[in-house]
């Protein structure tokens, strides 16, 4: 099954207020409400497109899947590149435990990316 689920892209963007974030960006409260908490079963694609846009990511990072039954969770199955697993990665907590040599490394490495 298919879900939305923006609180990935929300925490990877640093957006402490999504409700807010939503609305400033152009959905109505409700539907802000809504994608909020990830109480969707159907969306607009103007939506997707519009979501897609101001959080500057593509519909694979907001949409997860998860099989319904045995038979869906293939390694074939398409949808397997959208699917999360339970792994949570805290990149400050890497950075914290992190030589200031080896910031500097990736500080200078995020500065070459186009």
């Amino acid at each position: 099954m298919l879900h939305l689920n923006l609180q990935r892209i929300f925490k990877a963007r640093n957006i402490e207020q999504p409700y807010k974030f939503l609305v400033k960006n152009g959905f109505v409260p409700f539907t802000a409400h809504k994608y909020k908490n990830g109480k969707v079963e159907q969306m607009r694609l103007d939506h997707i497109e519009q979501l897609c846009t101001v959080l500057n990511c593509t519909p694979n990072d907001i949409f997860e899947w998860t099989p319904t039954d045995l038979f869906d969770d293939r390694k074939d199955h398409p949808l397997q590149k959208i699917r999360r697993r339970e792994k949570k990665v805290e990149i400050n907590n890497l950075l914290s435990k992190m030589s200031l040599d080896k910031l500097e490394e990736i500080e200078k490495f995020l500065n070459e990316m186009p």
